[in-house]
């Protein structure tokens, strides 16, 4: 679980004046981020993928003013069936093959939610076809296709969204706030963490995250196995349903942790930041719990590095305990700041008047706590030092990911996550696997554009 929410539970100490004024100076500057779309004809939209992350895109779509599925595109014919369902547009046709969608003439953008290594392919033939394209995270498993779906986005003057929904996440934009308006002071050091456990193994799912159990009709006759593996590396791999589902555990067909979590949590610091490609990495990784079910690592960790910036950035993922869960700290020298999907929080340091009476007391209300609940037989409730501000939901309005991307479709304005920022995804992610694979620390040459 995430560390405990201090919402609501009684404060010991008032917040110090200086800390409390810099908070006040970015509570009140909340930025104008909800779009402002500009109704039009209906946007038509294919959906190439309705797995599980797709099923739900084509939902959001859905949810969008203006915006009609037209088409479903997808190997599993459960997969398809389920869209179908789903899909408000009686008129929705299938199509098998991707290449046929990113052509069709009455499609202006295409959702792409594949595995990871048909990513790019597909972005660049959506952009050769002028359709704008959101695709799915990690942006793509080698940096030649980075540099290549780079180049057709910007070749043919396409909108692209990468599907980070932290950048269209209120917390998110708070913490940006409170960033810029430099209340944290000097930031030296930001730690991630997202951590995965659960009675079965992470990423044994198939058709839905809540689904554990292989479908039955997964069969031959139900998946195109080949067009499956045509671009895989190993093309000629016999039919394994395994692998078709839950795609993340095999290096043929992503770049496991950090293609799926690294790159989620790097790019949310990116977002808040904007400190771009890191200079080196340094990954530590393996196999350390879930070792039979899997080729990639179940345990990531790595250390990107910004020496001239004077900023590090860590990022830590097991699987095997979720204690800390998902949550990434700003260890500024004047606040701390904690940051979520729903949450955002300050701090102010020990070292600060109030500080260490702060902590103090925290710990002194635990001990209490924990003596009572003895006493009565019950179990404790967490205690934590109480924040010094905590995000209020609905503190700022933020329109939804997919608003953003088609509202970009119709004003040709950059969306949240763009293609810079894809491409900067892209780099870190792969840093970090290629530091891995040599066993050293890895260099970015900015010039060349090549990891070192």
């Amino acid at each position: 679980m995430n560390p405990p929410d201090p919402t609501g539970r009684r404060r010991f100490l008032k917040t110090t004046a200086t800390a409390g004024a810099a908070l006040a100076v970015a509570a009140n500057r909340a930025p104008a981020v909800l779009a402002n779309p500009r109704p039009n004809e209906t946007l038509g939209v294919a959906m190439i993928g309705v797995g599980t992350q797709g099923h739900g895109l084509l939902q959001a779509v859905q949810a969008v003013e203006n915006a009609e599925v037209r088409v479903i595109c997808d190997l599993y014919t459960g997969n398809i069936r389920r869209a179908q369902g789903l899909c408000t547009n009686d008129k929705v046709r299938i199509v098998k093959e991707w290449e046929r969608v990113v052509e069709d003439k009455d499609i202006d953008a295409v959702v792409v939610a594949v595995p990871d290594f048909m990513h790019a392919r597909m972005t660049v033939a959506a952009a050769q076809n002028k359709k704008d394209v959101y695709v799915e995270k990690g942006w793509c498993v080698t940096l030649d296709e980075a540099k290549k779906m780079r180049a057709a986005v910007k070749d043919k003057k396409v909108v692209m969204q990468l599907g980070h929904h932290y950048n269209s996440a209120p917390s998110m934009h708070k913490a940006r706030e409170i960033f810029r308006s430099g209340a944290l002071g000097k930031v030296p050091l930001v730690r991630t963490y997202i951590d995965r456990s659960s009675s079965f193994p992470v990423w044994q799912f198939y058709t839905d995250y809540s689904i554990q159990e292989l479908p039955k009709d997964a069969t031959p006759e139900n998946i195109d196995w080949k067009r499956f593996v045509a671009h895989s590396p190993h093309p000629d791999r016999p039919f394994d349903p395994e692998r078709f589902f839950t795609w993340r555990r095999y290096w043929d067909y992503g770049t496991g942790i950090a293609g799926d979590l690294l790159s989620h949590m790097w790019d949310a610091v990116n977002m808040v930041m904007e400190m771009g490609i890191p200079e080196t990495a340094v990954t530590q990784g393996g196999k350390y719990f879930w070792k039979e079910d899997r080729e990639v690592p179940d345990m990531w960790n790595v250390l990107f590095d910004y020496p001239k910036k004077e900023l590090a950035v860590t990022f830590a993922c097991s699987f095997h305990n979720s204690h800390v869960g998902e949550l990434t700290q700003y260890l500024g020298r004047e606040l701390t700041m904690e940051c979520g999907s729903e949450m955002c929080r300050t701090y102010t340091p020990e070292w600060k008047p109030g500080g260490f009476e702060r902590m103090m007391a925290a710990r002194d209300l635990a001990e209490e706590t924990r003596r009572i609940a003895r006493e009565r037989g019950v179990e404790a409730p967490p205690t934590a030092v109480a924040p010094d501000y905590n995000y209020r939901e609905g503190e700022l309005q933020v329109s939804p990911h997919m608003q953003d991307f088609l509202d970009c479709v119709r004003s040709r304005e950059l969306p949240r996550c763009h293609v810079d920022r894809a491409f900067e995804e892209a780099v870190a992610l792969l840093m970090s696997l290629e530091a891995y694979r040599r066993d050293t620390k890895v260099r970015w040459d900015p010039v060349k554009e090549e990891i070192v």
